[in-house]
C-alpha cells in the first residue's frame, strides 16, 4: 500500500506526484529530502519527519510549507523496502492483539535514525539544542522509540497517530533529560488503524512517569493528518 498516509489540507503547495519526482539526497546513512530556512543563519532549529508504513520521504515533506520558516525541515526515508517506492521502519507484528513491531528491526532503525540525526545536525549547522523528531503512524512509533530511548538528543518529539510499543517500556529511563523532553501527541478519535485508545494510553503512561506530554485529540479524524493537527503542531514548535 503506497499511500497509507492521508493528508487533509486547505491549501497544498505540491501534488503527491510532484513530491515523488524530487530526488532524495544520499550523502548520509539514510536517504532524505531537506528544506533550508529562507533566512539562512547559523544554528537554526531542525525538525526531522518520518513517514508511515509503505510510504516514503515525499509524503510528509509536503507539509514543510506550514512549519516555521526559520526551521530546517528534513524528511527521512525508512531503511526497509516494501515495494518499488514504499518503505517501512520495521516489520509489523501483534502482541496480545495490539499493534507492535519486530524489536530487531526497531532497534536497527532507531540506531540508524540517531546516527543520521547527529550527522545531519553537523552537516547543516543546526542548533543541537533545538532538535525535534516527528512521525506519522510507523514513524510516530519510531518517534517514541527513538526519543524516549535517547531524550538527550532532542528538545521535543511529536508522534502523530501512533503509540508506545510494549518492547520500549523496559528501556525507558527516568533521567533529567527525559523529564525535560517536550512531547506533542496527536490522535484522531475514529482512527481505524491505530485505535484512539492506544494513543490515549501512551499519553497516560508518560504522564504516569511524571512527564508532561501535550495530548491533542481530534473528533471524527481517522488515521490521517488534518490541518488542525498541523496548526497545533506548528504552534507547539514555536513555544
Amino acid at each position: 500500500m503506497r499511500h497509507i498516509l492521508s493528508i487533509i489540507l486547505l491549501v497544498m503547495l505540491f501534488s503527491t506526484s510532484q513530491a515523488q519526482e524530487r530526488k532524495p539526497y544520499e550523502d548520509l546513512n539514510l536517504k532524505y529530502l531537506v528544506q533550508l530556512p529562507s533566512n539562512k543563519s547559523a544554528h537554526a532549529p531542525i525538525l526531522f519527519l518520518m513517514h508511515g508504513y509503505g510510504s516514503n520521504e515525499g509524503d510528509l515533506f509536503e507539509l514543510r510549507k506550514f512549519f516555521p520558516a526559520n526551521f530546517i525541515i528534513i524528511s527521512i526515508r525508512a531503511p526497509f523496502s516494501v515495494n518499488s517506492n514504499g518503505y517501512q521502519w520495521y516489520s509489523m507484528t501483534k502482541t496480545n492483539g495490539h499493534h507492535d513491531g519486530k524489536k530487531e528491526d526497531m532497534d536497527n532503525s532507531r540506531d540508524l535514525i540517531i546516527k543520521f540525526i547527529n550527522k545531519a545536525v553537523e552537516k547543516f549547522h543546526a542548533d543541537p539544542k533545538s532538535v525535534y523528531l516527528s512521525g506519522f503512524s510507523q514513524g510516530a512509533m519510531m518517534s517514541y522509540y527513538t526519543g524516549l530511548y535517547a531524550p538527550s538528543l532532542f528538545k521535543g518529539i511529536a508522534p502523530l497517530s501512533g503509540m508506545i510499543v510494549q518492547g520500549l517500556k523496559p528501556e525507558i529511563k527516568i533521567t533529567p533529560a527525559l523529564k525535560q523532553l517536550k512531547i506533542f501527541i496527536a490522535h484522531g478519535t475514529t482512527d481505524d488503524r491505530i485505535p484512539f485508545t492506544d494513543g490515549k494510553s501512551s499519553y497516560e503512561y508518560l504522564s504516569g512517569l511524571g512527564l508532561k506530554p501535550e495530548f491533542h485529540q481530534y473528533a471524527g479524524m481517522g488515521h490521517q493528518i488534518s490541518k488542525n493537527v498541523i496548526d497545533d503542531l506548528t504552534d507547539w514548535l514555536k513555544k
